[in-house]
């Protein structure tokens, strides 16, 4: 099943696919929808789609005119159409004028246009006082009404009425000035421009007018298409943590502590992680912060050493000298550095708690750093960077855990060769994408995609911004990040967009306010349902979601899931009244429902499940199946089998082992623990007359450990846990 979309950008008018509407705009929502995103730059020419054979659809959002030769773009979206690829248009449609500014014959537009069942009767309201809309439909106003001085638009007659129209403009009240500037049907949709977003230039500020989830879903009909899904884990939203190592060696200005010179990294550790043994953490140091032979101390490496040896941490890697601006290193020359080495970095061991903002932070603007990286004395070596970096974390961990994780410094744009130095070390990458969604950025547009693709390669985002965008790159509001839990909250309701996660640096334990805000959110984590993995694991769950690909087999409704890597949960969406047809599926640990999707449950431990899907006449509850599955736990799960008229599955994971199961039997069942034959834990428990048994394990699953739930008989009593 095809779940490919070509994004077509102009590098010309948009500096970096980084930066540009596609990807900052639509990209979160088309990965929302089971489809996976990549680009061209038509400065290049058109692409040869023989080169994307799992090609779904295309996507373009131009702001001026990308074409030479519109003709020949019109042929070849034409023939691309006509083999069955959908076309999403936003903004201007590239059709009207050639570039240099020289018209389109109308003919010639219209023949895209018709596309959309349009017709461009060479008509325009410049002056839109007296339009207001004579449809508008559910798609329109998403996060901002249509109000105020509205933009000119083009007259668009409808032509097909196989398409929908979901904004039509009148003006004066007469139907014959009917202008039809958002649309959807067969071949894909169109947002005339100045009608699907709003932009506020004083503030910066970008909103939705079109909800561009109903827009892209009826574009690209993806309802057909399981959606592999990055925010969720048996049941449950996803947490995960890490921390760059930023500040490492910073004197902390909390008392008593202050006055005994303690490292802002032990001050983390004995507020904000020995305190949470249940939440895991990925902690990144910086190599130049801990080695001696550069400008390590004998207390910053013991206080690595003492958070590696913490059971719920995961060692990472910021980096061997921390790049701040990525690109310079892309063709290293040190005669190119040679300017900045007589420069003060201000990694000083004579003065860890001097740690100003331009060097502790991550932050977009390059021009506030004052090097290009903060240890200079040494050429960079991409291969020490990364590699001998995870090699040494590695190292200084205790024995069976191994640093494999790196967190992006600075600028946190990497170059390919970067991002492929990472791979070839058996690694995994993350950081980017500083997501944002409250009252200072009061739209999902402050979310970014899963990743970024960089040439062959993929960048990772992290799921939510450190302290530095709440505190104005660390110099002021240091109470900043307790905003953090309003971010999390609009990312994971009323949509599920983004796991829950918790990423600062280790300046946070310099200042009380900062510490107190991270302890804040902490104990606010703890308190919701979540599935808590390492951040690696999620790293390696957000690689999933691109390889993962889906194969229609015989019946109706019912797919084979292939390549998904570590992706162990599908969702499909208006799904109240759908359930697991578990006797025609196989490889499946469960299934629930919630904000009217259903989230299925693979199991780990079957590398090509098939999933099937029927109705059920009772969303409220859930439905009957012949064997055990699970609805939700904390705990990740995978190795479901029978065990005489009972069950076992494996399990791992963090804290307590709260869970639920839908089991064929109601009454008491008794659950046992055990790890390598040794039996840890025993208890019993009571399924209701739904059969829904609910459970807490009350031993550690780091190590993964093994269930076993079996039918007891008798009369009912007290639930374990």
């Amino acid at each position: 099943m095809p779940r490919t979309i070509l994004a077509l950008v102009d590098l010309r008018e948009e500096s970096t696919i980084r930066l540009s509407r596609i990807h900052t705009m639509v990209e979160l929502p088309l990965n929302h929808l089971g489809l996976s995103v990549v680009y061209w730059n038509v400065a290049d020419g058109l692409p040869d789609l023989s080169r994307y054979p799992d090609l779904r659809g295309i996507v373009s959002w131009f702001a001026g005119e990308p074409f030479t030769d519109v003709g020949a773009y019109i042929a070849w979206a034409g023939k691309a159409m006509d083999r069955g690829v959908r076309f999403a248009v936003l903004g201007q449609s590239g059709v009207r004028l050639e570039r240099g500014g020289k018209p389109v014959p109308l003919a010639l537009s219209n023949r895209f246009f018709a596309r959309f069942g349009l017709r461009d009767d060479d008509g325009y309201s410049d002056l839109t006082y007296k339009s207001k809309p004579a449809l508008a439909d559910g798609m329109i106003g998403f996060e901002r009404p249509l109000s105020g001085v509205l933009p000119g638009y083009p007259l668009f007659r409808k032509t097909d009425e196989r398409f929908a129209s979901h904004l039509v403009m009148r003006r004066g009240g007469d139907p014959a000035s009917d202008s039809h500037l958002v649309v959807t049907g067969p071949a894909g949709g169109m947002v005339t421009d100045g009608y699907g977003r709003y932009f506020d230039a004083e503030f910066n500020r970008r909103q939705w007018i079109v909800d561009p989830f109903a827009f892209l879903r009826d574009s690209f009909a993806t309802d057909d298409l399981p959606k592999p899904d990055v925010t969720t884990l048996s049941g449950r939203r996803i947490y995960f943590s890490h921390i760059d190592g930023d500040g490492w060696r910073n004197v902390t200005e909390v008392a008593p502590y202050a006055s005994r010179r303690v490292l802002s990294a032990d001050m983390v550790r004995t507020a904000a992680i020995e305190p949470f043994p249940d939440l895991p953490v990925s902690v990144a140091p910086i190599v130049g912060d801990l080695d001696p032979t550069w400008k390590g101390t004998p207390e910053s490496l013991e206080a690595a050493r003492k958070l590696f040896a913490l059971p719920q941490v995961e060692p990472s890697s910021h980096t061997w000298t921390h790049p701040f601006q990525w690109s310079f290193f892309k063709d290293y020359s040190r005669q190119n550095e040679a300017p900045f080495l007589n420069r003060d970095s201000g990694y000083r061991p004579g003065k860890p708690d001097d740690h100003a903002a331009e060097e502790a932070g991550e932050v977009s603007d390059i021009g506030r750093y004052a090097v290009p990286r903060a240890y200079l004395q040494q050429p960079f070596d991409l291969d020490q960077e990364i590699g001998g970096a995870l090699d040494y974390f590695t190292r200084l961990a205790p024995t069976g855990k191994r640093a494999v994780l790196v967190q992006w410094s600075g600028d946190t744009s990497p170059f390919e060769a970067a991002l492929a130095a990472v791979r070839k070390a058996g690694g995994v990458n993350i950081n980017g994408g500083d997501a944002r969604f409250d009252a200072d950025f009061p739209s999902i547009t402050g979310l970014p995609p899963i990743g970024l693709p960089v040439g062959a390669e993929r960048q990772i985002y992290a799921a939510g911004s450190n302290e530095n965008t709440y505190t104005e790159l660390w110099t002021g509001r240091f109470y900043g990040y307790r905003n953090l839990t309003n971010t999390m909250r609009h990312a994971g309701s009323p949509i599920r967009l983004k796991p829950f996660n918790v990423y600062y640096h280790m300046y946070s334990g310099q200042k009380a306010a900062s510490l107190n805000a991270l302890v804040s959110v902490l104990t606010a984590a703890r308190g919701q349902e979540l599935a808590p993995v390492a951040a690696s694991t999620y790293a390696r769950i957000a690689e999933g979601f691109y390889t993962a690909r889906f194969e229609p087999l015989e019946g109706g409704r019912r797919w084979r899931v292939l390549d998904r890597g570590a992706l162990n949960t599908l969702r499909f969406d208006h799904a109240s009244a759908g359930a697991v047809d578990f006797a025609r599926s196989s490889g499946v640990l469960g299934q629930r429902h919630s904000q009217g999707s259903l989230y299925v449950a693979l199991d780990p431990a079957v590398a090509e499940p098939v999933v099937a899907l029927t109705e059920t006449d009772r969303a409220d509850r859930d439905p009957p199946a012949a064997s055990p599955y699970l609805v939700q736990g904390r705990w990740a799960f995978s190795a479901l089998a029978a065990d005489g008229q009972g069950f076992r599955v494996a399990a791992a994971g963090y804290g307590d082992g709260s869970m639920v199961w839908h089991v064929p039997r109601p009454g008491r069942w008794t659950v046992t623990a055990e790890r390598d034959g040794t039996r840890l834990w025993s208890g019993s428990a009571d399924a209701d007359a739904d059969g829904r048994l609910a459970l807490t394990v009350p031993v550690s699953a780091i190590a993964p450990l093994l269930l076993r739930l079996r039918p007891a008989g008798g009369a009912s009593g007290d639930t374990a846990g």
